[in-house]
């Protein structure tokens, strides 16, 4: 079964990076995030490590939330980039 999850992780990095890459700048970090998750699921099924459980999971699951908050972070950053420059073209007008 974590095959298709690799799989999946891959589908997923490879459609965000293709099609949503005009969005913002957090898909980038998000397309990394999945493609990490993809070698992760990937790993977790040739090696007789489980990753999935004991320190390992802890530590999938930190770099998880660093990469929430860092996405969170560019993405508030980018509109409010966004809204301040559509405030800039109103007032020219």
């Amino acid at each position: 079964m974590g095959y298709v999850y690799a799989v999946l992780w891959l589908i997923i990095a490879l459609t965000l990076f293709v099609r949503f890459r005009k969005e913002s700048k957090a898909v980038y970090l998000f397309s990394a995030y999945f493609l990490i998750l993809s070698g992760w699921w990937l790993a977790d099924e040739l090696l007789i490590v489980n990753l999935m459980d004991g320190i390992y999971a802890w530590i999938l699951r930190g770099f998880s939330v660093i990469i929430l908050l860092t996405a969170v972070f560019v993405y508030y950053k980018d509109r409010k980039r966004i809204s301040a420059s559509e405030q800039e073209n109103k007032t020219q007008e």
